[in-house]
């Protein structure tokens, strides 16, 4: 059997608020604990969603970074392709995309070049998408 541990997550998580914190005898252990299963849940919406999002935030990037070449010199790291699709590859593109996305910003908005200040916008526009996307909206 393949596991499904966004579901086993949630599930793990819905117990231990539903069963464990109304029986623990503090209420500083019952909000401790609650917090925990609430962070539980975050985690299973990460481990469902968080490889999707993150591809999304690079094909955001390298566009952004493929425009702005004129102001900004990223370097190979806009071709640059997985591996694999394990977290921690696609964690560290993201990570190293962000990074040059930051070079370009600051080049934007100190160039008096024309359409500086279009894709100054959508730079803007590409991190109220990622915080958007990124999101935690696991409650319990």
């Amino acid at each position: 059997m393949i596991p499904y541990t966004d579901d086993a997550l949630r599930m793990l998580s819905q117990r231990l608020m539903q069963q464990t914190v109304p029986e623990l005898p503090s209420a500083y252990s019952q909000s401790d604990a609650l917090l925990i299963g609430m962070l539980m849940n975050a985690i299973a919406d990460e481990v469902a969603h968080g490889i999707d999002r993150r591809c999304k935030d690079i094909e955001q990037l390298k566009l952004l970074l493929t425009k702005g070449a004129i102001y900004y010199e990223a370097g190979e790291i806009v071709d640059r392709e997985l591996l694999n699709l394990s977290l921690s590859e696609v964690n560290l593109l993201r990570d190293q995309l962000i990074r040059a996305l930051e070079a370009l910003h600051t080049c934007v908005e100190q160039s008096d070049l024309p359409g500086a200040d279009v894709l100054s916008v959508e730079i803007w526009q590409y991190y109220e998408d990622m915080v958007a996307r990124h999101r935690i909206t696991a409650a319990g």
